[in-house]
């Protein structure tokens, strides 16, 4: 997949560039994340002056999967994909943060290492937030409460994938995949348009498939007047043909 292959020999953390933010870029930055609102202002500021911007190309690496856990990442622009590797190289997006949103939280209770690979789609700038700096935050039961709601999404947005991956047809994770998407966009009715990831491999390794294979049945629905494509903007036409090749069940051997 484009993501990682083109950086692969790079080292991790090491290949960020520093990016100035200021202190008050950083403050409301970290104000306005899932991680941090609604915190106290003095716990909110005391973040703002130990954290660290980093920007980071397309296809490099925030961490790799067994990387000590010692940082979280609070993504202030751009996509970062976690994604798990198979023993032939294969690449299975399994999450992604965007705007706002943090990756590697595991590291802020005390993780060891981090579970998977943490790679930048486009250009992306983040916030380091380093676990020593934070020891005290855990002692505030919003912040802790908060941490543990992440994680648990975050295990929950995992096992749902996994499940539609491995048990479930293609055509009905794909359904499934634009469902999920016009429904966060809050487009499911009438003919809605959906933004795909910027290339097909990277769709391809969050449906666990070919590209060949998921670019048949792209063209397959287009035919049939399911959808239309203009580059990565994909409208549906018909979303009770989408529910139904979503939730038809699944034939036995």
């Amino acid at each position: 997949m484009e993501l990682a292959t083109r950086h692969a020999s790079r080292t991790a953390a090491r290949t960020v560039r520093s990016t100035i933010l200021s202190v008050d870029r950083r403050r409301m930055l970290l104000a306005q994340s899932a991680l941090f609102e609604g915190l106290p202002a003095v716990l909110v500021d005391d973040v703002a002056e130990r954290a660290v911007g980093r920007q980071l190309a397309s296809g490099e690496l925030m961490f790799r999967k067994n990387d000590p856990a010692d940082f979280a990442v609070l993504v202030v622009e751009g996509v970062v994909y976690a994604i798990l590797y198979g023993p032939d190289g294969r690449e299975l997006i399994v999450d992604m943060a965007g705007p706002g949103q943090a990756i590697g939280e595991s590291a802020l209770l005390g993780a060891n290492c981090h579970h998977f690979t943490a790679v930048a789609a486009g250009t992306v700038t983040v916030l380091l937030l380093r676990r020593s700096h934070l020891i005290g935050l855990l002692a505030e039961p919003l912040f802790l409460n908060r941490v543990l709601m992440l994680l648990a999404g975050r295990v929950s947005r995992t096992a749902k994938a996994l499940e539609t991956m491995c048990l479930y047809s293609l055509e009905s994770r794909l359904a499934r995949y634009l469902l999920d998407a016009s429904e966060r966009s809050g487009r499911e009715r009438g003919d809605a348009q959906i933004e795909l990831p910027p290339t097909q491999g990277i769709l391809a390794a969050m449906l666990n498939a070919s590209r060949p294979k998921l670019n048949a049945l792209l063209q397959g629905w287009q035919r049939a007047g399911l959808i239309s494509r203009d580059r990565n903007v994909l409208h549906v036409h018909d979303f009770e043909q989408l529910r139904r090749k979503a939730y038809a069940p699944e034939r036995r051997p």
